[in-house]
């Protein structure tokens, strides 16, 4: 997308430009689209981390990450679901918002968890939940898995612990950066309705 040509910009190709990336920051770990701050709501007040992002549905306009169902996260997210994720690379942010699905014990989790490899279920076998306070700096992890992936029997373990959580978006602003002027936008839909946009001063 060219910044120097203003006037070429439509609601379908900002649209267009923000799919390719989340769809790049899925499939490449080096995209700066690969991981988001996600912000959620804590007894604390407002939470934020980065994740991993792991599924992007475009068709249905859901995105998806994996995350430890012992997590504080995840705690936030069951009393309440609502989140916004924030990602930014190529002159371009994303902020994006909807209501989170948690996915344990269901078809969704099982998938996702066959389709994850070995050194990133290791993530999910540590033996104590994660912010659990500890004496001296660890990983977490059993002795024998502090260099080494498990095996296939040994991450089965692991599945206990492992969730996803998707995120059917209901609103997105994109805001492009540029010397000439930046530009802003913002849609949203009901549902998994049509997305409207609209022009916004940066």
């Amino acid at each position: 997308m060219d910044s120097r040509e203003p006037a070429s910009l439509t609601f379908a190709s900002v649209l267009e430009q923000l799919w390719s990336q989340l769809a790049d920051g899925q499939r490449l770990r080096h995209s700066a689209f690969h991981q988001a701050v996600l912000a959620t709501s804590s007894p604390r007040g407002p939470s934020a981390r980065y994740v991993v992002l792991r599924q992007v549905d475009r068709e249905r306009g859901v995105l998806g990450f994996h995350t430890d169902r012992r997590s504080e996260k995840w705690a936030e997210l069951e009393r309440d679901p609502r989140v916004a994720l924030c990602f930014y690379g190529q002159s371009i942010q994303l902020r994006a918002e909807g209501r989170a699905v948690l996915h344990h014990d269901d078809a969704v989790a099982e998938l996702a968890w066959k389709r994850t490899g070995l050194m990133s279920r290791r993530c999910y076998l540590a033996e104590a939940a994660p912010g659990t306070p500890a004496p001296l700096p660890t990983s977490g992890l059993p002795a024998h898995l502090s260099k080494d992936r498990p095996n296939e029997a040994e991450s089965a373990a692991g599945r206990a612990n492992f969730a996803v959580v998707t995120v059917p978006l209901q609103r997105m602003e994109w805001l492009h950066l540029a010397f000439e002027g930046h530009r802003r936008a913002r849609f949203s839909r009901v549902g998994f309705g049509p997305w409207r946009g609209e022009w916004l001063v940066p």
